[in-house]
């Protein structure tokens, strides 16, 4: 909460932006050379930060040890900030899967076994390295 809080006047300039919530990994179609082909899933929108999804995108590949060249691209291309509050947004949703960690959820959950909750503390524990690291 207290990260939250130190970024508050932050988030509160923030404008409110219409963006896809749900342009994650999952809903991108990919062409086989690795190139943006289209997306799926597009039934309604949310207002705010665009880079919210980004950051669920990033907190997603994180914790299963994927790939993050697609958010580097997506927010190079977007010019969009890696800045304290999308960090914050990362951290955030770290805490989310960790919650839903061994949870049924879409009926594709995974049994919880200690090494993937090693592995996603040790990733809450870097995203809050770099979330001091980006400082407010």
């Amino acid at each position: 909460m207290a990260l939250v809080s130190a970024a508050q006047a932050a988030l509160d300039c923030l404008p409110s932006t219409a963006f896809l919530h749900d342009t994650t990994t999952k809903n991108v179609i990919v062409s086989p050379e690795g190139r943006f082909s289209g997306i799926v899933d597009v039934d309604d929108l949310c207002f705010g930060d665009p880079r919210y999804v980004v950051a669920l995108t990033l907190a997603a590949l994180l914790a299963s040890g994927g790939p993050i060249d697609y958010v580097d691209a997506w927010m190079r291309l977007a010019s969009f900030r890696d800045d304290y509050i999308f960090r914050l947004y990362v951290a955030m949703f770290i805490v989310d899967l960790m919650s839903e960690h061994g949870q049924v959820f879409n009926g594709n959950q995974t049994r919880s076994n200690p090494g993937d909750r090693q592995r996603l503390m040790h990733v809450f524990t870097e995203c809050l390295k770099r979330l001091d690291a980006v400082g407010r």
